[in-house]
């Protein structure tokens, strides 16, 4: 190494990447009181290219619970409560093909499932909300400007090095390392770890655009999408602000670079919108989809969370949320061990949780794939006569066909479960199983804990601790469940909830919340031996 290196560093967790993922896993360390180095290159959100728009229920609830929703709420650009329906056309100024009302669970009205709605907001304005915050976190210290360019792990820990545009580097020490550092991890390479699947054939370019005067000037209403079906050009565009800043996704661009040029996507984007609209284009990004997941999520004492570790098609808007629920899982295991009340098979389970859930979240993405605009348009379409009424009316029902699972995904969203964890004791009661779009909420064991409302605005999320919870549910005090929790070292924390109405849902009277709000346990009685049903949560295995 050389003379400018800095060997004055150690933590108990160096996070490579500061993303929503490793920013989000950086807050749930920090807000357990864990050490955590985060490493980013960037010096400040990327405003070119915000690929994730949408922070859905479960994303926004862990938000909440970590005490930052209001803050990453409070960034985005477009009101709470904006809109909350997709639009199908001929083009921004041209024919409505179908509109869809309530779509991704964005509406401001509260809803009893749901702690937190989703949010439509651009992917810097998230970031910088989750920057901003980490000033709460006092054992958190984060280098923006510094790049992960090597590790070297052995039985004790991990030595991170980092360099900056100035060729400095920067030397970090920790008990663990986690790889959030997207697609081309420099960690999952230098762990050797590959990724199986595949890449979409066809490309697309984003489009980020300013348009003065656009939201006035077409008639299809406020929408978070409007889905362009042409003949010529077809793909999706939206605002990203209420100043009229737009982002529009053309699908199936030219592959030659030189043929999607800055010139090429402007009258791509004038088609889209169906007139001669100033614009200004100010940044293009090309993409193409991919179905990738990583063959394994741990080596030794480093981990991959988030596009490190696998990799999404856009449609749905699983990717960057299912990262995000990668750093929750992870979060609070790495924390466990770090406090020394771990099992051995703590860490092990965050592969066997999360890795089933990315390959899900591929295929309900690859699904909707199946049908984007090119596969519904055909000539005639934007025509005023009665043949292009008929047209658009046999459009829009393939349109409902074809779209209406993409639009309502809550049962995938708060519906993923985990009932096959090592870290849960499996019972055989009722287990209602959800749908991509329908969401039937469940007590059972590895499943997320179902909402309630307490009061207008406390929620029973809002009291979880942050380690397990026993939720007494209108039975007895188990006092017998905290000697329990003292001697096995984890934290425990008891809620009555004395509504006995409640107990069909939960199909007990005791329930175990893990830190992450998920249930690892319930009970009609508390058992006989409460410290057995606490190894088995943590990992202990005899």
């Amino acid at each position: 190494m050389t003379s400018s290196t800095d060997h004055g560093e150690t933590t108990e967790v160096v996070i490579a990447g500061g993303g929503p993922v490793g920013l989000t896993l950086a807050h749930e360390l920090g807000a357990r009181g864990v050490g955590c180095v985060l490493l980013e290159p960037r010096p400040e959100p990327s405003l070119a290219s915000p690929r994730c728009k949408q922070m859905n229920p479960r994303s926004m609830e862990i938000f909440r619970r970590l005490g930052i929703a209001d803050a990453v709420r409070g960034n985005a650009r477009l009101p709470f409560g904006w809109s909350d329906s997709a639009v199908f056309c001929t083009s921004l100024t041209g024919h409505r093909l179908e509109r869809f009302d309530g779509v991704f669970a964005l509406s401001d009205v509260q809803r009893p499932e749901l702690a937190e709605p989703a949010l439509w907001c651009a992917q810097n304005h998230v970031e910088e909300a989750l920057r901003d915050t980490l000033s709460r976190r006092d054992t958190v210290r984060a280098h923006w400007g510094w790049t992960l360019t090597g590790l070297e792990q052995d039985t004790d820990g991990v030595t991170a090095i980092a360099t900056d545009d100035a060729g400095r580097e920067r030397v970090v020490r920790g008990s663990y390392l986690v790889g959030a550092d997207g697609a081309r991890s420099a960690v999952r390479r230098a762990c050797g770890i590959p990724l199986t699947g595949r890449s979409h054939e066809i490309r697309n370019i984003q489009v980020i655009f300013d348009a003065p005067g656009l939201s006035a000037r077409h008639r299809l209403g406020r929408a978070v999408q409007y889905w362009v079906v042409d003949p010529d050009v077809n793909g999706l565009m939206g605002t990203l602000d209420t100043e009229d800043r737009w982002w529009a996704i053309i699908i199936n661009a030219p592959v030659d670079p030189d043929a999607a040029d800055e010139a090429w996507c402007e009258r791509a984007v004038h088609r889209m919108i169906g007139a001669e609209q100033p614009i200004t284009v100010t940044a293009t990004d090309p993409w193409t989809a991919r179905m990738l997941v990583a063959d394994r999520y741990r080596d030794g004492r480093c981990f991959l969370a988030g596009d490190a570790a696998h990799q999404n098609p856009p449609w749905g808007g699983f990717g960057a949320n299912t990262g995000i629920g990668d750093a929750a899982d992870l979060g609070w295991k790495l924390a466990a061990a770090v406090r020394g009340w771990a099992g051995d098979g703590l860490l092990g389970s965050y592969e066997t949780e999360r890795r089933p859930i990315a390959r899900r979240a591929i295929a309900e993405a690859e699904r909707n794939m199946r049908v984007l605009t090119g596969e519904l348009a055909a000539p005639g379409l934007d025509d005023d006569g009665p043949d292009g009424r008929a047209l658009r009316a046999k459009t829009a029902e393939l349109i409902r066909q074809a779209k209406t699972a993409e639009m309502y995904t809550l049962g995938f969203v708060l519906g993923t479960a985990y009932p096959d964890s090592p870290i849960v004791v499996r019972d055989d009661g009722p287990a209602p199983a959800s749908t991509g779009s329908d969401y039937r909420p469940s007590g059972a064991p590895g499943h997320r804990l179902p909402h309630q409302w307490l009061d207008r605005n406390r929620s029973l999320q809002d009291e979880l601790g942050p380690g397990f919870t026993l939720l007494e549910i209108a039975a007895r005090p188990a006092p017998e469940w905290e000697p329990a929790a003292a001697a096995a070292g984890v934290p425990l924390s008891r809620y009555r909830l004395n509504r006995p109405d409640l107990h069909g849902l939960y199909a007990a009277r005791y329930v175990l919340v893990r830190p992450d709000g998920y249930i690892a346990w319930r009970g009609e009685t508390s058992p006989d031996d409460p410290r057995a049903v606490l190894d088995h949560a943590r990992g202990h295995r005899a």
